[in-house]
């Protein structure tokens, strides 16, 4: 459907639209990992996503056959999201809660937190979410 509103050839237009899906299936799983770690509600998201991740994986995956539009691709992204989200709240959920008041009350900024704390804490899962992500986007 993109190839023919762009003009592309239908290979492009297919990589486009694996694009779009990705991208949108990872904006949304980085607002649901910022509010998770701002809210510090890791056991809640862990419980909805794994309540969600199968009904939403498999409509993600039925969905081009029922409806079929330019919003079909983001509408599979949205979808996605408690699938990509299940791996990044393991680590969280067993994350003391005084960790980052702790970086903070030794001075670490931001970047440092980022470097040293968030970074390596969740190195893996998000990579498992990103190589996820595309992997739906390709079987789309």
């Amino acid at each position: 459907m993109i190839a023919q509103l762009t003009g592309l050839p239908v290979h492009a237009g297919n990589a486009l639209s694996t694009l779009l899906l990705a991208l949108t299936a990872l904006a949304g799983t980085g607002m649901v990992l910022a509010a998770m770690v701002r809210l510090r509600c890791a056991p809640t998201v862990y419980v909805l996503s794994l309540l969600l991740s199968i009904p939403a994986t498999l409509l993600a995956l039925m969905l081009p056959a029922v409806w079929w539009t330019n919003l079909t691709a983001p509408a599979q992204g949205v979808l996605l999201v408690p699938l990509l989200v299940l791996p990044l709240t393991l680590p969280l959920r067993t994350l003391p809660a005084n960790w980052t008041a702790t970086a903070l009350e030794l001075g670490a900024s931001l970047p440092k937190r980022l470097t040293l704390l968030w970074w390596p804490l969740l190195k893996k899962p998000a990579l498992t979410s990103l190589v996820l992500a595309f992997a739906f986007g390709i079987l789309k």
